[in-house]
């Protein structure tokens, strides 16, 4: 919340209202002498007292004492010891502690601040939400009706954003948010918490939150649960029995619990893999589905919780984006409330320092961020900390790491682990699952194999629509359509086929989720929590009760595949099958075509003002026209979502249409996609040698046929701008061309281009090192754009909210936004 200076008197920090030249950029973090003795400081010659105050302070990995850097750590990672680099003109020197109660003393107001008004935030909150109790238990109509479902239903039906509200007589209402903002309504994001909790990890934030919970509102209204990860610091577990203590001998009705996974962490480890930067199944499985199973309510209801966390916008740049109190951040009937969303590192160990707080040993010995022994975020610096201070509990991780990277015969096991290598696991390539589902067919009939599935097939039917079957046929009810189903038992494998089921999309992608689930499911619990009526249950096995299921799809949807399993185990870089060459009649996509067609969209097939020959050109062009997905099918020749949008967009930004033409081209026409992939960029090649390459990868299609396919594709890139503004084709003579990097292509093209490569990999987390690594699909593939230019425009769309770049300090990932696809993206960017 404030600035932050040096205070060289007391060697510690002033916290500013303003920026001035002393400003730090960073907030920095209190260094104790077990740190310096890790970095060996004594045998330098320095020395320096062994006191429980602070020393000195870090910025990242730079050390400084009374307001000036003394020396830097470098090279520190899980095997190594960091090297103590001094700055230049500094020698060892005799270290001064702290002076903590002077430093307090100079930061007392601005600390009185920050921390009454989080104390007020918290009874507000708390005031407010048990206010809705209040009318909700005394009111009839209030309990009959769900008024958070009424606002969803709303906002479908009036495409605004809906809010609920309370009304003076105690009555809820639902009302455009616009509105009730205009009104000074107060917005509720639930109607009911039937459990207030501060959730404690052992970490400085969410201790400082449990304070000033309890600081804020009465012992009896809330709880604290402790999530034992099996993955904790050892430290941590001692703190928790510490805190309990210190807290129960105040409050000795303040409830303590502790949340476990009914399976050790190396059991999921086995069976999901080892967790990664994609696969962040972990915190779901061990943390908060143990955690929120725990406070179910009566009738196996998943409870409406609120819980006071210690998120803060300055640890990540996903969490900057957090609103300080949000409902659905990770589950459905859960309102997180931050208090100190805002707060920055020295505000929260000023704080635990100013009230004399048990400070995490951890902390003490160099840790930067207090969480799991090991864990795929974690930093070089932090694993060296664990190691050398609690490698007894990191040990069995680390050898389990280090047996998984043998099996791959990485030529320097140590290197590949050191360098992170073994975090960045994207699939199950690595894994031998004794389960597999096998998508035969979608068209005309929904066909699919399953290999040793762990439950009955139609264990999560019933959560698809009305389920009227068992294990050998049935059918199921959705949306007003009642699909059939039958299911072929043979030695190996189980064969399910949903005949004519192509013309529900949503039932398609339902059913195959509820199929992920029953083949791969191992109890993890993860899903059980995202049910609001009770009536999934995961132990001891998984069912659904027929009564209370409300088709809600939850637990269908919570992630991808539907399953935490399914997902981790899912082989990514197997290559689909080659898509068979396809003609067009020796005809390109020609630019005057579309341009005609673009702005006489209407009437282009009925009439023949277009002057093409029906015969042979106008098919061509229809069949350009599909694969650039601007029309659905040759028969009906109707736009699709996207074809609408794209006419709207072109009179004013051809330019941009034609990106999209080209995007889509690469996945939908196969001599475009072969193209993409197969021209290198900058290598002068000539037209002849397209045909030979051709038929190499194509050895079974006649001379005939690659010929005439060839000869369409290069009249597409000679008579479009996909050849020469967009850079694709250039010629250096009459024979050769040079395909050149286009990276002056559009933000609003590489937007596209992203969530259509989520939607090809399926999965809304990316990396930019993938995209570059992908030899079929993505910005490099299409357009050769360079990894800086790339950055650049990835660092504008999250600045303008349309995903999210986390691109410092190593990290390369992209998060695409839940509630946008390719299309309704490039809908946002062209308003």
């Amino acid at each position: 919340m404030f600035k932050i200076i040096w205070d060289r008197e007391t060697g510690g920090v002033l916290l500013d209202t303003k920026v001035t030249k002393d400003t730090l950029g960073i907030s920095p973090r209190p260094v104790f002498f077990e740190e310096l003795d890790l970095l060996g400081l004594k045998d330098l010659g320095w020395t320096y007292p062994q006191c429980k105050e602070p020393i000195m302070w870090a910025v990242n990995k730079q050390y400084w004492y009374r307001g000036i850097m003394l020396f830097e750590a470098k090279g520190a990672n899980i095997y190594d010891a960091p090297s103590v680099v001094l700055a230049q003109g500094i020698k060892p020197i005799a270290l001064e502690a702290v002076d903590v109660e002077l430093m307090l003393r100079r930061n007392k107001d601005k600390m009185f601040l920050i921390e009454n008004e989080a104390i007020e935030f918290i009874r507000d909150t708390y005031t407010i939400y048990a206010g809705v109790n209040h009318a909700h238990d005394t009111i009839k109509a209030n309990q009959e009706i769900d008024f958070e479902v009424l606002a969803e239903r709303a906002e479908k039906r009036t495409k605004q954003k809906m809010a609920v509200v309370k009304e003076d007589c105690d009555s809820f209402d639902v009302m455009p948010l616009d509105a009730a903002n205009a009104a000074g309504k107060r917005v509720l994001l639930s109607t009911r918490i039937d459990r207030f909790i501060a959730s404690f990890s052992g970490g400085k934030d969410s201790q400082v939150v449990l304070d000033l919970v309890t600081r804020a509102i009465p012992s009896t209204a809330f709880e604290v649960i402790y999530s034992d990860t099996g993955y904790e610091l050892p430290p941590s577990l001692e703190l928790y029995g510490e805190v309990k203590r210190y807290y129960g001998e105040r409050f000795p009705s303040l409830k303590f619990s502790i949340a476990r996974n009914h399976e050790s962490v190396f059991n999921y480890w086995d069976k999901i893999g080892t967790p990664s930067d994609t696969h962040r199944w972990c915190c779901s499985v061990m943390k908060t589905a143990p955690l929120y199973r725990m406070l179910k309510v009566d009738g196996n209801k998943q409870a409406r919780v609120l819980t006071f966390d210690g998120v803060r916008a300055e640890e990540s740049t996903r969490r900057s984006t957090y609103e300080r109190i949000g409902k659905g951040v990770k589950h459905s009937t859960v309102v997180n409330a931050s208090p100190i969303l805002n707060w920055s590192t020295i505000e929260i160990f000023l704080y635990l320092l100013g009230h004399n707080l048990p400070i995490n040993p951890a902390y003490r010995k160099g840790v930067t961020r207090v969480g799991c022994v090991i864990c795929p975020f974690s930093s070089e610096w932090n694993e060296m900390v664990v190691r050398n201070y609690y490698y007894d509990a990191i040990r069995p991780f680390l050898c389990r790491i280090e047996t998984n990277v043998k099996k791959l015969d990485i030529p320097d096991p140590k290197e590949y682990i050191v360098s992170g290598n073994w975090k960045r696991r994207a699939g199950g390539r690595d894994m031998t699952p004794d389960a597999k589902i096998n998508i035969v067919s979608i068209k005309p009939d929904l066909v699919i194999e399953i290999y040793n599935s762990h439950k009955n097939i139609t264990t999560w039917f019933p959560a698809v629509g009305i389920f009227n079957g068992n294990s050998k046929h049935g059918n199921i009810k959705f949306n007003g359509n009642v699909f059939n189903y039958s299911v072929k038992t043979l030695t190996d494998k189980i064969v399910i086929t949903f005949p004519s089921a192509t013309a529900d999309a949503l039932f398609i992608g339902l059913v195959k989720r509820a199929l992920y689930k029953s083949t791969f499911c191992i109890n993890c619990e993860a899903c059980e929590v995202e049910c609001p009526t009770g009536a999934l249950s995961i132990l001891p096995e998984a069912k659904i009760d027929l009564t209370k299921c409300i088709h809600c799809h939850k637990c269908l949807t919570f992630h991808e595949l539907g399953c935490i399993v399914a997902h981790s185990l899912k082989t990514t870089n197997d290559k689909p099958t080659k898509m068979k060459l396809i003609g067009y009649n020796n005809f390109g996509l020609k630019e005057e075509w579309l341009d005609y067609y673009m702005l006489n969209h209407e009437d282009f097939f009925n009439s023949e003002g277009h002057g093409l020959n029906t015969k042979e050109q106008l098919p061509s062009f229809t069949k350009w026209l599909i694969h650039s997905e601007v029309l659905d099918d040759a028969k009906n020749k109707r736009l699709t979502i996207l074809g609408n949008l794209l006419v709207s967009i072109y009179q004013d930004n051809p330019s941009l249409v034609w990106e999209i033409l080209w995007i889509n081209l690469t996945y939908s026409s196969p001599i475009a996609k072969w193209y993409a992939q197969s021209v290198p960029f900058l290598n002068e090649t000539a037209d002849a040698d397209l045909k030979e390459m051709v038929k190499l990868d194509y050895p079974d299609s006649s001379d005939t046929t690659i010929k005439n396919i060839v000869y369409a594709l290069l009249r597409t890139l000679k008579e479009s701008p996909i050849g020469s503004d967009l850079c694709q084709y250039i010629r250096t003579d009459k024979q050769k061309f040079i395909r050149h990097q286009y990276t002056d292509v559009s933000c609003e093209a590489i937007a596209y281009s992203l969530y259509r490569y989520g939607e090809f990999v399926d999965s809304k987390e990316l990396r930019v090192s993938s995209l570059f690594n992908d030899t079929e699909h993505g910005a490099k593939i299409e357009f050769g754009i360079d990894r800086n230019s790339l950055m650049k425009k990835l660092r504008h769309l999250h600045s303008e909210g349309i995903l999210i770049a986390e691109l410092n300090m190593g990290l390369d990932h992209i998060t695409l936004r839940p509630d946008l696809n390719s299309t309704s993206v490039l809908e946002l960017l062209t308003k």
